[in-house]
Order: structure tokens, then sequence, then C-alpha cells
């Protein structure tokens, strides 16, 4: 084998409702388009998902599978923070058994600190930073026929005891993308239990496969369809958003697929079966050609499909009219008002909008039929304690008016690696420790609690904390979202109110309880 792509979730996880789980389970969508792009120029390709292996067989051993498979090259995306920990040390294992493999790491987080890492973990041989396509064709190249390391873009690298950074010069156009295969799943181990299992980002390991869809999941497969990439805006918690975009990858625009190519993507995703479409790139949402046309090619071509679609400002009337023409009614549209404060909302939002557009956008869709879930946000920066009465004063009118709401989620923010306020946090008014990639990678060492570790506070949200509040305004903060923005339901397609969440939170840790009782019981 030339080349092994290793994804590694994060492992160790703790919810109260749910117990243990496996976090960041989704692979970078680009994941399978560089295998793919490397297959087609005749290099030994595969992609290894720990989670996957992990749930098909407790005792794989990703050591043993490489001595097995021999690879030249192991890339491990490093794209999500909270793998920054397992990521790394996965790595020194391997390198502690193959030193004579080339270890390569790419992705946001492993861009944004290249240096850092590369000066403070020796058997880490190279960092692709931005986007990779060609850079990583030119590495493999190198590595496996022989090459100049010099000469490929995008690469920071050793030699001898120097770290050298070439040159940020390549940024995917259109007709490389348009050029890329996205879907080609035969190149995933496994890949059918990711297709049919992987279902949300996070996987309960207390219960079996069939367990986790039936309480945990849309009950629905779900491709994340590529369409595109940049984004012209910076929301300030947002580590993808155009400033970080520039710094990380050197892009500096948006650029769209070809409508036909990605017609092709939903064809060849359906046909691995999956069911709904996941779409979360709207750079442009009061502008809605592209989408509109994209719609029109669906119902011509009759793709028996679902959506789910997250519109970064608030989609106009021609946009939503499209959306009901084409889907059925298990699509979804999602929006992110965030807070019930319009001046939180406009000072964080790169696409702000007031309460009474949101309103007026909520009854457009309600007329037509359309579901909508709602994403709401606690802890943003400029918030104090009083925003958060008025995001649950909002919250309570909009499930009294538009039953076509289906679901209404309020989480907490965690920092993010070249997102504004993390670069700036003063400015932002927060605090932070988490400003180097140690500080990451220490934070994520230990089993999280919960969903999102915050990594900041605000100074003065609770008027009686002070300034140095510290842990104390993430474990207030978290039993706020517990006591009044709790929306666990049976159904995760749906949302329950706080007081009937909590309810079923309750019991659900009374059932977790008493099953491991009967087990002990029965053990003895």
């Amino acid at each position: 084998m030339d080349i092994l792509f290793v994804h590694i979730p994060k492992f160790k996880n703790y919810y109260r409702p749910i117990g243990e789980y496996i976090g960041i389970n989704y692979m970078p969508m680009g994941l399978l388009a560089l295998a793919d792009l490397l297959a087609s120029e005749g290099y030994a390709t595969e992609i290894i998902h720990l989670g996957v292996e992990w749930m098909e067989e407790r005792g794989f051993s990703i050591i043993d599978y490489i001595a097995q498979r021999g690879p030249k090259v192991v890339a491990l995306p490093l794209h999500w923070h909270p793998q920054s920990y397992e990521v790394v040390e996965y790595g020194r294992k391997i390198k502690e058994a193959f030193p004579e493999v080339f270890l390569l790491l790419g992705g946001l987080t492993a861009s944004f600190f290249h240096r850092e890492i590369m000066q403070d973990f020796p058997w880490v041989d190279a960092i692709i930073r931005g986007e990779g396509e060609i850079p990583l064709l030119q590495l493999t190249e190198s590595v496996v026929r022989g090459g100049n390391l010099g000469d490929v873009p995008n690469l920071t690298w050793r030699k001898g005891e120097k770290i050298i950074a070439n040159p940020l010069d390549y940024v995917a156009s259109q007709d490389i993308l348009d050029g890329l295969c996205f879907t080609n799943f035969a190149l995933l181990k496994n890949h059918q239990t990711y297709i049919n299992w992987v279902l949300l980002p996070f996987f309960v390991k207390g219960v079996s496969k069939e367990k986790n869809r039936l309480f945990f999941s849309l009950k629905t497969t779900m491709f994340h369809l590529p369409v595109g990439r940049g984004c012209p805006v910076s929301c300030t918690w947002c580590g993808g958003g155009k400033a970080a975009q520039r710094l990380i990858a050197g892009r500096r625009g948006v650029v769209f697929r070809d409508i036909e190519k990605v017609i092709a993507s939903i064809r060849e995703a359906l046909s691995w079966g999956y069911e709904t479409m996941h779409i979360c790139f709207d750079p442009y949402p009061h502008c809605p050609d592209y989408y509109l046309k994209l719609f029109s090619r669906i119902r011509e071509e009759r793709l028996n499909v679902e959506f789910f679609f997250e519109s970064f400002g608030l989609p106009p009337k021609e946009f939503i009219d499209g959306f009901d023409q084409t889907f059925g009614p298990r699509s979804l549209l999602a929006l992110s008002p965030e807070s019930g404060s319009e001046e939180v909302r406009r000072r964080n939002k790169g696409y702000s909008y007031t309460n009474q557009e949101l309103w007026d956008c909520l009854e457009y869709t309600g007329g037509k039929g359309v579901k909508v879930d709602l994403f709401f946000s606690l802890g943003l920066p400029f918030e104090k304690e009083e925003g958060i009465n008025e995001t649950a004063r909002l919250i309570t009118l909009i499930r009294k008016r538009f039953p076509n709401v289906q679901g209404i989620r309020t989480f907490t923010i965690e920092m993010e690696p070249g997102a504004p306020w993390q670069l700036q946090p003063e400015k932002f008014g927060v605090r932070t420790n988490l400003r180097t990639f140690s500080d990451f990678y220490h934070y994520h060492r230990e089993e999280e609690e919960g969903f999102g570790a915050f990594g900041y506070y605000i100074p003065d949200y609770f008027s009686d904390l002070g300034e140095d509040a510290g842990g104390e305004f993430q474990r207030r903060l978290q039993e706020i979202k517990c006591r009044r923005f709790c929306f666990i339901h049976p159904n995760a397609r749906k949302s329950s109110s706080p007081f009937w969440g909590r309810m079923l939170c309750r019991t659900s840790v009374m059932m977790r309880k008493l099953v491991g009782w009967w087990r002990v019981i029965k053990g003895s």
C-alpha cells in the first residue's frame, strides 16, 4: 500500500443522559475525494475509520493493520480540535512501531498550528496546510517515487533539524473541484457500516448500532454533500469563516461546484444507500439562484431524495418556494438565530436579521408546510445573563405559534482555532486559555463531559461572578441549559419543551442505572 488515511474520532466523552459516547464520527467531506484522486493516479490507497472499526471489532488494532498492509504514508486528518490529543497520540504510537512510515497530518486544526505541532511532536513528518488535493498528490509522488519535498505547495516539513514551511500557493479552483469524486466509498474499509450507522456526529457506546439509530438519530442515512468552498463573512465564534479561511488556507473567495457535478454526487450517494443530502454551504443566502437551479435539476431528474439544508441567513421566499416544490415532508430547513437578542445576533452573525424578519420567514414556511429546525446558542460574545431570558422568551413564542418548527435546540458553544474571538479575545470581551495547540491538546486529553467544551468565559456575564468567573461560568451556563433549554425528545427529529426534556433525561439516566444493576445481579 502507498498511503493509508486514518480517521480518528474522539473516543473519550460522557453526557449524563446517554453515558459514554464516541464523538467526531463524521469524516471531513473532502477525505474520500483525496483518496480517490490518489487512487486514480495509480497509488494503492485506503481509508480506515477507527470508530467504525470499533463498532465492528472492539479489539481492532491499527498497529497490527499497518503491519499487514505496509503503507509508505500514513495520513491522519486533524480537522476538528477535539481530536487533537488522540490524533497526536495515535501518531506517536504509529511512528514508534514503524519509524520508516512517513507520518502526515492535515485539516484545519493541524493547518492553523502547523509550526507548533512540528516543533513539539517530532514524530510528525509533515503537515499539509489548507486545501490538499495537489499538495497531497505531489507529496505522495515524492515519498513513493522519489522527489523534492521543497517543491510541494502548502507543505510544512522537516529537513534534518530544520522545519520548513513551503509557500501557501495552492487553493482549489472550480475546475479542480469539478474533477473530484466525493463518493468513492469502496476506498473506505467497512464503508457500509459507516453509511448505515454513522448517523450523527456521536455514537453511544453502551447500546447497539440498532439502538443508536432508534434513539439518537434522525433515522435516515445522511450524506454531507460537497457544493463548494469559501465563506464571505466571519461569525465571531466560527473557525471556518472568511478571515479564518484566508489565514489557514489562503482562500480569498467562494467557489461553487458545477450543478451537474453536484447532481452526479447525489446520484452516486443514493446508489450507496444514502437517503438524505445535508448541505451546510450557503454563502449567499439572499441570492438563491444557484440553489434554485439545483432544485430545478433535481425535479427534472426525478431524484427521490430528502434535503437537510442549513441556511446561513434567512432564505428568501423564492428559495422556500423551490424547496417546497422539490422535496417531501421529511426534508428540513435549518435556521440559526443564535440569540433572542437582536443586538447580540447583529454583533456575532455574518448574516443577521431582526426578530420580525425571522417571524415573517417562519410564517411563510408555515404557510408552505415546510418544516424548520431552529438552533440557538448560549454564551455568545457581548451577551449577558439577560440575553438568556430574551432567548427563552423568543423560543416560547415560536413554540406557541409555529407548528412547522419541529425542532428547537439550544447549545453552548466552544472556542475554535482561528475563529475571530480566539485570535482576539479581548476585542470580543472573552477570556480564554486556549491559545496554542498545546492548550487544545491538554484540554481534550481528559474525558469530555457534555457536547462542546467551552474553553473560555465572559467576565461579568453573571453579575454575581465578577471578572474571574473561570470554570464557574461554564458550570452555571451548562446548568441553565439543562434547566431552561433541555430539548431531549424520544424522536430525535423533534425536540421537547424543557420540562419534558428534563423528565426524559432523568428517566434515561434511571433506566441506564437499572440496566447496569440488572447486569451485575445477573452476572453474580
